[in-house]
Order: C-alpha cells, then structure tokens, then sequence
C-alpha cells in the first residue's frame, strides 16, 4: 500500500495496518504490519552477546548432542502416533530462536550499541536453549558451560524483566528482528 492510497484512506483494512494516536500531538501514526511487529526493547552489552554465542558455540561442538536426542526421541514415542520429526524440531527450536537472535543482535549492536529487540513469544525459547544447556552441563552428558556463562544468566534475567513490562514494548520494522527460516 503506497502513501497516496493511505492518504486517500483506500486500502486500510484492519489486517494490513495498525495505527498509533498521540492525542497531546494531535498525531496518528500509521505503519504496516507487513513490515513492523510490536517487539520488546532489551539493553544489551557486547559481552553478554558474546557470551550467549560462546555458549551457541559450545554447544554445537558437542558430542553427538542431536543424535544422543533422536534416539531418546525415537525410543520414548515408541509406538506412538507422534511423529518423531515433529517433535524433534519442536526441541530444536530454541537453539534455532537463539541462533536467530545472536545473528540479528550483532548486526544491531553494530549500528546501534546496547539497543536490541526481541519479538514477543521468543524469550521462552532462549530461556529454554539456555536451561538445556545447563541441565546437559549437569548430567551426564560431555558438555561444560563456557566460562562466560554467568553473562548469559545476566541477559536473562534482564530480558525476563523487560518483557515482563508493558512499557518495553515497541513498534519496530521486521528487519531488525530475528526471524526463523522457515
């Protein structure tokens, strides 16, 4: 939809744009949700980034960690109508959430320091990945924790906290958030 057609007020239907007032402005701001997500903000430091790529890292080069989880997959739903792919992707989605985010993250760092943004619904992703990895360091399995951990812990917390508020919340173009490929 092109500025004359929503100047005209054609084409503005409640699926395709969302509008802001500002009442003491006497403004509405108006942006397509083809191209902007409400998102929350999240201060970031260059080495809690680091840190949760470390640990991306380390847990990449891990032992067989998708094969030791296909075969427990494989034998837990043992004659079930699950469908072991599914599932299996289901519990790999928070690595991927997480790949996405350390790859959008730095790229925004880079033009704007300590200012990320993180879409709605994938904080429980990353908190995910990172309690895995910590239930694997604590098992039985040949994986250890980097030694920047602690940073990570720190960055969770910090985002729990933001998107625990209402006001953290923002309108932000699609580009600068993480995405999963499909």
């Amino acid at each position: 939809m092109g500025l004359l057609e929503t100047l005209r007020g054609e084409g503005t239907g409640a699926d395709d744009v969302c509008k802001f007032s500002r009442e003491h402005y006497e403004v509405v701001y108006t942006v397509s949700t083809d191209t902007h997500e409400i998102a929350h903000a999240i201060a970031v430091g260059e080495a809690e980034l680091d840190a949760l790529a470390d640990l991306l890292r380390a847990d990449g080069e891990a032992e067989d960690r998708e094969g030791s989880l296909s075969a427990a997959l494989e034998a837990a739903l043992d004659g079930d109508e699950a469908d072991p792919d599914a599932v299996f992707e289901r519990m790999r989605r928070p690595r991927r959430v997480t790949e996405a985010v350390v790859e959008t993250w730095e790229g925004l760092l880079a033009d704007d320091p300590d200012v990320v943004y993180l879409p709605i619904g994938m904080a429980p992703d990353l908190a995910a990945f990172v309690a895995v990895c910590r239930e694997r360091a604590d098992g039985d399995d040949a994986f250890d924790l980097p030694d920047s951990f602690e940073a990570v812990a720190s960055l969770l917390v910090r985002i729990k906290e933001a998107t625990d508020r209402p006001e953290n919340r923002v309108v932000v173009h699609r580009n600068r958030l993480p995405t999963l490929e499909a």
